[in-house]
């Protein structure tokens, strides 16, 4: 049987990013789901404890949800910048 990939889990990481700030809670899923383990495996590495890391991991999440808005392609992939909050909100 083959997976079926959701609508929103076919865009681009600038799409979910501009769906995540929208309020769109479908592709804001779908962005999620594409970043938690990367996002947070840095805070992990970081911080060195499992529960910690969760918690910056939400607010790395939140963080990008707030200023989805002030994200510049030109300064970086949506992946660098999302990596670069969770990296400043673990130390």
């Amino acid at each position: 049987m083959a997976s079926v990939a959701s609508p929103g889990e076919r865009q681009s990481d600038e799409v979910l990013l501009a769906g995540l700030g929208s309020g769109d809670a479908e592709l804001a899923v779908a962005f999620v789901r594409r970043f938690q383990r990367i996002v947070f495996g840095v805070a992990l590495a970081v911080t060195s404890d499992p529960t910690t890391a969760e918690d910056v991991a939400q607010h790395a999440f939140e963080q990008a949800w707030r200023h989805a808005t002030v994200y510049d392609s030109r300064r970086g992939s949506v992946r660098a910048w999302l990596t670069t909050i969770t990296h400043n909100l673990a130390i």
